[in-house]
C-alpha cells in the first residue's frame, strides 16, 4: 500500500504549502510559512548557544508548537532532540540532564504547584554547563537572574536577527533522536534514531490511512513519547493541520472535533473509553471524522466496536515498541477479533529488514508452533542502538518481552508483558488476556489484573473492576461468566471493586501501582476458598 511520500523535511513542508494553515495550539492558527521562520529563527537562535553536531537537547516541552520547532531546529544543527514527559520532577530531570549529557534543556513550569520553576534551578546547580531555555508566562519571575545560563525561549525566537536556513546535517547513520523507553522496570532506556528511520516509520504509519492536505488532525498524546512524536509530525509533513491538546479531557477533545472539523483522531484504549462515555450526539458534532489511531497491547471488542459504531470512523491499530519494531492493522475483522495483524514495519529503504515476526519459548528461545502463547520477536538483521548501553541483537531476534500468539493466518495476538504473568502455583496466567474477558462483562467499565501473595499458590490472579453502575458482580458471577472464554486456571482467584484503574499517561495499566494499592492499603477483596497448588481450580 503506497501513498505520497511525505516531505523530506519540515522546512520543505513549510516552503511547500507556506500559505496553508499548518498548527492550532491554545486558540491560534499559524501558517507552515510562519512556522518555517519561528524553525529557522530557533535553529539560530541554537548556534548562537554552541550548540552543533551530536548534542543533546533535552525538551520538556508539553503539546505546543515549539515543542514541533524544537526538535527541528536540533536536526538543523546537527543535534540531537530528547524529548521527555512535561511531568519530570526535579530530581528526575537532574537524573536526565546528567545521563544524556544535554547542552540544553528546553522547560515549561507548571503552574499550580508550590514551586514551579524548583526544577530549573535543581538543574542548574547539578549541570551548571547546561543551557536551560523556559517557555511560559511563569518564567518572568525566574528568581535565578541574572543567569547567563537561563533564556526565555520567546526572545530567543522573536528577535530580528538574522534566521537564515540551515539544511539538516545529520548523516543517513546519525543518531537524530532518543527515544526515552517507559521504564517501568527501572531508569528508561535511550533508543538512538536516525532520520532515515524516523522518517520511513511515519511513512509505514501514513501507507495506512493516506493523510491528505486535507486532514486534520487533533493530537494529545504527548510528543515527548514516541507515538505522540510520530503523530504530530505526520500531519505537518503531508500538508495537513495538526491541532495540540496540551492535557487531555474527553469533553474537550470532543469539543475540539466539531470545532476544529476533525478529521483524525487519535488515542489510546483508555481516551477511547473515556470519549465514548462522555459522548453526548445533542453536543458533539463528530460528522467530520474518518480515521482513528489507537495503539497497545489490547482493543477490547466492545470497545472497537464502540469506536467504529459511534464515531463512525476507520480504525488504524498499531503494536509497537520505542525500538522501532512494529504491526498495524486496518481490517475490521482483525480488529474485532483482537488481531494487531500481521503487517510489519520492514525498515527504511537501503537497509537489509528481515520483517518477520515469531512466537519464541521464553525460556529456551524456540520457536513455537501455530497458536502456541510465547514471547513475541521480531527479526531483527540490525542491531537496535541504544544510548550509553550495549546494542542488541539476539541471534538475529529483538525479544520484545510481550507474550502473544500467531495465528494459522499469520496474524499476531498480543496477550500482555512476559513479565506481569502471575505464576499460579507453577501455572501461568497473562493478566491482559483475563482483562480482555473480563472487558465483556456487561456490568463492568474498566478491569486490570494483578499478582496478590497467596500462601498456597505463591501468586493469585486478583481482579480488579470498576463497575458500571451499582451492581457489584461478586466473584462467583464473573468467574462463571468468563468460564467460556478461559481455562479454569485463568479464572480470579480474588475479585477486588475499585474506583478507577491506574494507567500510565499512555494509557497501560500501572501494575505495581495497583497492586501496592490493593495489598498496602488492603483493600477488601472477594477470595476464593484454598485453592490446591498446581491445579486448574
Amino acid at each position: 500500500m503506497v501513498t505520497d511520500a511525505l516531505a523530506p523535511s519540515l522546512d520543505a513542508a513549510c516552503e511547500r504549502w507556506a500559505g496553508r494553515p499548518a498548527i492550532t495550539f491554545a486558540g491560534r492558527t499559524i501558517t507552515y510559512g510562519e512556522l518555517g521562520a519561528r524553525l529557522r529563527s530557533l535553529s539560530h537562535a541554537y548556534r548562537r548557544l554552541g550548540i552543533r553536531a551530536g548534542d543533546r537537547v533535552l525538551c520538556q516541552l508539553p503539546n505546543r508548537t515549539d515543542h514541533v520547532t524544537a526538535m527541528h531546529a536540533a536536526w538543523a544543527n546537527g543535534a540531537i532532540h530528547v524529548g521527555a514527559d512535561n511531568d519530570l520532577t526535579g530530581p528526575e530531570l537532574v537524573w536526565l540532564v546528567g545521563w544524556t549529557g544535554a547542552k540544553a534543556m528546553l522547560f515549561q513550569p507548571r503552574a499550580g504547584t508550590a514551586d514551579p520553576l524548583a526544577p530549573v534551578r535543581a538543574v542548574r546547580e547539578a549541570h551548571p554547563g547546561t543551557a536551560v531555555i523556559l517557555q511560559g508566562e511563569i518564567t518572568a519571575g525566574w528568581a535565578g537572574a541574572p543567569d547567563s545560563e537561563v533564556h526565555l525561549l520567546d526572545e530567543m525566537v522573536g528577535s530580528d536577527a538574522p534566521s537564515p536556513a540551515v539544511p539538516p546535517r545529520l548523516g543517513t547513520e546519525d543518531t537524530a533522536l532518543l527515544l526515552l523507553t517507559s521504564g517501568t522496570t527501572g531508569k528508561p532506556k535511550g533508543v538512538r534514531e536516525s532520520l532515515p528511520h524516523c522518517w520511513a516509520k511515519m511513512q509505514f504509519f501514513a501507507d495506512a490511512f493516506r493523510p491528505t492536505v486535507e486532514d486534520v488532525h487533533l493530537l494529545y498524546l504527548p510528543m515527548g513519547h514516541v507515538f505522540g512524536l510520530r503523530l504530530a509530525l505526520i500531519p505537518l509533513l503531508s500538508g495537513g493541520r495538526l491541532v495540540l491538546l496540551d492535557r487531555f479531557s474527553p469533553e474537550r477533545a470532543l469539543q475540539l472535533v466539531g470545532e476544529q472539523q476533525v478529521s483524525v483522531l487519535s488515542g489510546m484504549p483508555t481516551h477511547f473509553t473515556l470519549m465514548l462515555r462522555a459522548l453526548d450526539p445533542t453536543r458533539h458534532d463528530l460528522a467530520s471524522l474518518r480515521w482513528a489511531i489507537s495503539a497497545a497491547t489490547s482493543l477490547p471488542r466492545p470497545l472497537a466496536e464502540g469506536i467504529y459504531d459511534s464515531l463512525g470512523v476507520d480504525l488504524l491499530y498499531v503494536y509497537g515498541c520505542s525500538e522501532g519494531f512494529t504491526t498495524q492493522t486496518t481490517d475490521r475483522d482483525e480488529i474485532l477479533q483482537g488481531s494487531v495483524g500481521n503487517w510489519v514495519f520492514r525498515g527504511p529503504p537501503g537497509t537489509a529488514p528481515d520483517g518477520s515476526v515469531a512466537i519464541l519459548d521464553p525460556e529456551t528461545g524456540a520457536p513455537l508452533p501455530t497458536g502456541e502463547v510465547g514471547e513475541i520477536a521480531f527479526g531483527a538483521v540490525n542491531p537496535v542502538r541504544y544510548w550509553r548501553a550495549p546494542d542488541v541483537a539476539e541471534d538475529g531476534w529483538y525479544h520484545s518481552g510481550d507474550l502473544g500468539r500467531i495465528d494459522g493466518d499469520g496474524r499476531v495476538f498480543v496477550l500482555g508483558r512476559l513479565k506481569e504473568l502471575v505464576n499460579r502455583g507453577g501455572l501461568k496466567v497473562a493478566p491482559t488476556e483475563v482483562e480482555t474477558a473480563i472487558a465483556k462483562h456487561p456490568d463492568v467499565v474498566d478491569a486490570a489484573v494483578v499478582a496478590v501473595p497467596d500462601p498456597v499458590l505463591s501468586e493469585a490472579t486478583c481482579a480488579c473492576i470498576v463497575p458500571a453502575g451499582d451492581a457489584l458482580p461478586g466473584l462467583a458471577e464473573v468467574r462463571s461468566f468468563l468460564a467460556p472464554f478461559l481455562a479454569r486456571h485463568k479464572l480470579p482467584d480474588e475479585l477486588c471493586i475499585v474506583p478507577f484503574i491506574p494507567r500510565t499517561q499512555i494509557g497501560k495499566v500501572d501494575r505495581a501501582l495497583l497492586a501496592a494499592q490493593i495489598i498496602g492499603e488492603n483493600v477488601p477483596r472477594e477470595r476464593l476458598r484454598a485453592p490446591s497448588p498446581g491445579t486448574r481450580t
